[in-house]
């Protein structure tokens, strides 16, 4: 008898079909200026230089459009796809972050089974539910590399202390490192480290060094790139940084006192991430997690420090400018996806029937949701179907092209593949500026 695919595959098998779609399209959806900008670092380390302390945006002041940037992790995953395919294509970008969103999903599960021994195809369909998640999963951002990878480091880590095998070791290091350099905004997940590193104090002395050197050598690359190098980039080269951090302390301050901040941050987590389809499923878990029989510390670490420690790092580094930019809040991934899961288990024990349905019936409303989406990228692209065939008879690879500013930055360079100068229509009209470029 042939066995049938189980929940799990099935919820999986899904969300593959649903995502390639969008892999195979253009860029598309939101912030495709940061999606265009993204995927141009990428492209221009295949096309000029293969170096990734030297990135380069399209954007060309002072001719070079080397620019100070989150290190570019992700973006040197992509370009080496690059140097095989064509980069008139976006889909190697699309596929690195998808790839990159099944690795999430697996650590994910691999927590949930270690902290509670939850049902995998609960957290998977919260998971893949999860709204920004989803939109993230196929968009040409750092977002799901980083959290992939810190969720590798924490898994390992915890591998770590409980083995000592050295190998998890040099894989959680791995994994922080890179994570942290591709996305600072999830740090908080090394939260454990320092835990661990403050209990083995008084507990075992040598170990406490192991965790102390693990964290320093974590933080060195970081603290070299972002605070340094990134620096060094954008003062000599003269293009603004990537890495936002929402202005100076007291205007961030004026945010964290504002009613309508934390207003924003309420529609973000039950909106943007919940996608109000979850939001009674995390009530539930919530509610139901610390009366777990099993509770640990590694619990309030990862299930309360965690995303506690997520909240108040994104609020103090961008005060109310995580909204629209919902993706500093990643890291909160995860543990949203648990506390789901837990909440649908407990339904499904419930209401058998009805939880049985649910499963796929959440799934399903999701992507009926966000329908969207998958015409975006034409609509983002109607603008330049005019000119995208002029531009490749008549304009060389290699030269440098002014654009206007059609709303979004960047991205007025991306369809057309030329580097340049995306400027206002009046300084297009003004011939002294043409001269002058």
């Amino acid at each position: 008898m042939t066995k049938l695919p189980s929940t799990t595959t099935l919820l999986l098998s899904f969300f593959l079909l649903v995502q390639l779609p969008l892999v195979v399209q253009p860029i598309g959806g939101g912030h495709v200026w940061r999606q265009a900008d993204t995927a141009a670092v990428a492209r221009n380390l295949a096309l000029e230089s293969f170096d990734p302390f030297h990135p380069r945006v399209d954007v060309r002041q002072h001719f070079s459009g080397i620019t100070g940037m989150e290190f570019p992790v992700y973006q040197s995953l992509v370009g080496l796809l690059y140097l095989a395919a064509p980069t008139t294509q976006d889909w190697p970008g699309h596929l690195v972050s998808l790839l990159m969103a099944f690795g999430c999903l697996g650590y994910t599960l691999l927590l949930a089974r270690r902290l509670l021994d939850l049902s995998a195809k609960w957290v998977v369909c919260a998971m893949i539910c999860l709204q920004e998640f989803f939109l993230l999963s196929t968009r040409i951002m750092p977002e799901t590399t980083a959290l992939c990878l810190v969720l590798m480091g924490t898994w390992h880590f915890l591998r770590y202390r409980d083995s000592g095998n050295l190998t998890d070791l040099l894989l959680a290091w791995l994994g922080y490192t890179l994570g942290l350099l591709a996305r600072p905004y999830v740090g908080a997940w090394g939260l454990v480290i320092l835990m661990e590193f403050l209990f083995a104090l008084r507990t075992n002395p040598k170990r406490s060094g192991i965790f102390l050197a693990l964290g320093v050598i974590i933080l060195i690359p970081f603290a070299l790139w972002y605070f340094v190098w990134s620096s060094h980039l954008t003062e000599s080269y003269g293009l603004t940084g990537f890495f936002y951090t929402g202005g100076k302390a007291e205007e961030i301050l004026a945010d964290l006192t504002s009613l309508q901040t934390w207003i924003k941050l309420t529609d973000a987590l039950l909106y943007d991430y919940a996608h109000w389809l979850l939001v009674p499923f995390v009530l539930i878990g919530l509610r139901k997690l610390p009366a777990s029989s099993n509770w640990s510390r590694d619990h309030t670490v990862l299930l309360v420090g965690v995303p506690l420690l997520t909240l108040v790092v994104v609020l103090l580094l961008t005060g109310a400018h995580f909204k629209p930019h919902t993706y500093y809040l990643v890291g909160l991934v995860p543990v949203l996806a648990i506390f789901a899961g837990m909440g649908l288990s407990i339904f499904e024990r419930r209401y058998p029937k009805a939880g049985q349905r649910m499963v796929f019936l959440l799934p399903v409303l999701t992507v009926a949701l966000l329908w969207y989406i998958y015409p975006a990228p034409t609509e983002n692209l109607r603008p330049f179907e005019d000119v995208i065939s002029e531009v490749e008879r008549k304009v060389l690879p290699e030269d440098l092209v002014i654009a206007e500013n059609l709303g979004s930055l960047g991205y007025s360079l991306h369809p057309i593949r030329r580097r340049g100068w995306v400027v206002s229509r009046g300084q297009i009209q003004d011939l002294a500026f043409i001269s002058e470029t």
